[in-house]
């Protein structure tokens, strides 16, 4: 079986790195696995890497806008890029420019609908990982419209990492169910990724329609996910959870002393970990939240000194009473993660919005007692009381009091992380989540491509048992 993967960047977010481990274990595995990237920063890792065609490779002007850009920048030094880039970009594209101004999703990179090409020969199933982006910052790096024609020739598996699909523009409907009913009056324009107008009703009907006119499978990795999609009614052949997992042997218990050695972190103060991309800026994350109980449990009678270590965002250390909080710097090796997950004492997870955390199975993976929000399929992985506490978004006060709890109380800690890790070795299993990723593809690929139930506009769910059971 010959897969190709479409992903975004080779790092990045858990969308991403769930690609790229995938693509090495389907390559260990013996399959003909390749994974085409939207960003190739470097040189590929191997010859089964390869970049994604750019917008400006879709047309002959393309090209030579390109050729004319690179050209401007070559004599200018590359000064005047973010000027000399959108210009040209407007010109070539100019249905993209007119949408970006109406605050639509811009599906501009038109050079996705020969993603078949970059193969000796044409995959047995297309597997597509998070296809949104910043589109107001020409960031994107596919164009939904190439669905159709890719789906009716290739058997297509969108595996949907948020409700993006689902919506008029935002990764997340932070509290807001329009998109159930055709988006529009949108609450939060910012949202990631944000539009510059309300025209997330019209961006809602585009996207409908491109996939009523596809012949689509869809992979979620949480039953709240899957919700969304059978509540929306999403036109999908079938929709098939396969839930995230993690590699155990690399994200164990350990050392905690050795561990803090190595990560250059204090041995006599207890550490409390957060984890995320960018999680200053990052609106999901709530980092708001994360410096509040922070504030709080400077306030607090705690056991001993507390650091609260960052990883995913870079800074000076900041002083909230007794409390540091420490950034350990963005892009961190999952071997450096690992460490800073057998270091830690407890993990903090306060997101306002989330699906299926990797960072959440990690951090239980090794060990760690979870104090989360109860957001997306987070109460999927947490079981309230045995491997971890779950809180309301926002809830500063009753996060502080589980973490104080769980540092106060060692036994606890002890018990409620080793509950988390069972629980991880039972149901999230990197090797399970590749297993049944596989079979799913090989079902995908076996099917006739004129199915009867599809032709008839019937759409089927298939879930695995519940993990919570």
């Amino acid at each position: 079986m010959t897969i190709l993967q479409i992903a975004a960047t080779l790092g990045g977010g858990g969308a991403e790195e769930t690609a790229s481990r995938l693509h090495i274990a389907f390559r260990e595995r013996g399959l003909d696995a390749w994974l085409g990237v939207g960003r190739l920063s470097g040189t590929p890792e191997g010859p089964s890497i390869v970049s994604l065609p750019s917008r400006w490779h879709g047309s002959r002007w393309g090209m030579a806008a390109e050729y004319l850009q690179r050209a401007i920048l070559r004599l200018s030094g590359g000064r005047g890029s973010s000027r000399v880039i959108p210009i040209l970009d407007s010109i070539i594209f100019p249905r993209a420019a007119v949408d970006l101004f109406l605050g639509r999703e811009a599906f501009g990179p038109i050079g996705s609908r020969h993603v078949l090409d970059l193969l000796p020969m044409p995959p047995d199933v297309l597997l597509l990982h998070n296809l949104h982006a910043d589109w107001s910052r020409r960031e994107g790096f596919f164009d939904l419209r190439s669905l159709p024609g890719l789906s009716h020739r290739i058997p297509t598996i969108l595996r949907a990492a948020d409700p993006w699909l689902l919506t008029g523009h935002c990764a997340h409907p932070v509290g807001c169910p329009r998109w159930r009913v055709g988006c529009g009056r949108c609450m939060d324009l910012t949202l990631y990724p944000r539009v510059v107008r309300d025209g997330t009703a019209y961006s809602w009907r585009r996207k409908r329609s491109i996939y009523r006119r596809s012949r689509l499978y869809v992979i979620v990795p949480s039953r709240w996910l899957a919700s969304l999609f059978e509540g929306a009614r999403f036109p999908a052949r079938e929709v098939r959870l396969i839930p995230n997992g993690v590699d155990a042997r690399l994200f164990e218990p350990g050392d905690k002393d050795s561990a803090r050695r190595e990560a250059a972190l204090s041995t006599d103060r207890k550490i409390v970990l957060v984890v995320g991309n960018y999680l200053r800026t990052n609106p999901w994350k709530n980092f708001d939240t994360a410096l509040a109980v922070a504030r709080r449990l400077g306030e607090s009678d705690s056991p001993a000194g507390i650091d609260l270590v960052c990883a995913g965002e870079s800074g000076e250390t900041m002083h909230i009473g007794t409390v540091r909080v420490l950034f350990m710097g963005r892009n961190l090796s999952r071997a450096a993660m690992a460490n800073l997950y057998r270091a830690s004492d407890v993990f903090l997870h306060p997101s306002r919005a989330d699906t299926f955390p990797i960072s959440v199975l990690e951090a239980m993976s090794a060990g760690l007692p979870i104090v989360a929000s109860c957001v997306g399929g987070v109460p999927e992985q947490v079981v309230e009381g045995q491997t971890g506490f779950l809180l309301r978004p926002g809830d500063s006060a009753g996060m502080a009091a589980a973490v104080h709890s769980l540092l106060s109380d060692a036994a606890k800690a002890e018990r409620l992380g080793a509950a988390g890790r069972a629980r991880v070795l039972e149901f999230f299993r990197f090797e399970v989540q590749v297993e049944a990723t596989i079979d799913f593809l090989r079902e995908v690929a076996a099917r006739r491509p004129h199915d009867q139930r599809h032709e008839a506009g019937e759409s089927t769910a298939s879930l695995a048992p519940d993990a919570r059971s």
